[in-house]
């Protein structure tokens, strides 16, 4: 996109604040964007957790956030322009309990998202392939043989180039 994904502004709002709004719904507390510029963030009224390895990929952020919340965690990109409350609330409601480490991912058709949950007993065996130097998201959720979770697609629309906000126009 040439600049900050999460400050992009999407029907009024900047995509952070989407986001951030999104997961609220969907009954995630407390809500905070996972690195990013902390002032900025700070002014539309989000708290910033910054990485413990900066620019190091979401498996190194969702790891980062892992060991400061010491808690199961939900996880969603914040170019996840449509993201709502109820799309969250569906990925909430297909974790089972015996998931043990393994994540759970939103996905549809078959297709994996960035928009996870990450319990805590993950931590560990994600550190390991963090430390192993593996970047890719999806690739990570295989290697954790992570649990697909179908969910609407509407909610997960991305943007990853200019012409992404044309075409959901």
């Amino acid at each position: 996109m040439g600049v900050d994904k999460a400050l992009l502004v999407v029907d009024g709002q900047p995509l952070a604040v989407r986001v951030a709004a999104a997961l609220s719904a969907g009954g995630c507390e407390p809500v905070w964007c996972q690195g990013g510029d902390p002032a900025t963030l700070a002014g539309l009224g989000i708290t910033v957790r910054p990485d413990l390895a900066p620019d190091e990929g979401p498996l190194s952020a969702i790891w980062s956030a892992l060991r400061r919340a010491q808690a199961d965690l939900i996880v969603a990109a914040c170019d996840l322009i449509d993201l709502d409350g109820a799309t969250v609330t569906a990925l909430r409601e297909g974790v089972c309990p015996d998931i043990g480490d393994r994540p759970v991912v939103a996905s549809v058709h078959g297709r994996r998202h960035l928009l996870s949950f990450w319990p805590l007993a993950a931590a560990q065996r994600l550190g390991e392939v963090v430390a192993s130097g593996e970047r890719s998201y999806r690739a990570g959720l295989a290697r954790l043989d992570a649990v697909d979770v179908e969910v609407a697609a509407a909610g997960l629309f991305n943007a990853n180039t200019p012409g992404d906000l044309d075409r959901r126009r």
